[in-house]
């Protein structure tokens, strides 16, 4: 669990040090939806990261469980929660577009 929070951690300090610049101040709701426009794309791409090193620490798992019935049983339960939560990702990306669609009229 430390190793996750410290990944974690770790995976955010681009974000924190791109916080300390002095960019220009938003001005209109086109700044806005810029802005979390690039932060939804960062974390979804952290979330991609975080992903396939789940799916990769699974297939280790698997590979070197030597018939343990607990360690193959833990590892695919890794691997449907890691494919899960990228279906789960991948429905919101297109459920934003549909949205983002929808309220401009097209």
């Amino acid at each position: 669990m430390k190793k996750t929070i410290v990944a974690i951690i770790v995976s955010l300090l681009p974000a924190v040090a791109a916080a300390q610049t002095t960019g220009s101040p938003i001005t209109s709701i086109t700044d806005v939806q810029n802005t979390i426009n690039n932060w939804v794309v960062y974390l979804f791409n952290i979330f991609w990261v975080i992903a396939v090193g789940m799916l990769i620490w699974a297939a280790i798992m698997f590979v070197t469980a030597g018939g343990d019935d607990d360690k193959i049983t833990k590892a695919k339960r890794i691997i449907l929660y890691a494919v899960i939560a990228a279906a789960v990702a991948l429905l919101a990306n297109g459920i934003q577009s549909i949205v983002t669609n929808v309220l401009k009229g097209q």
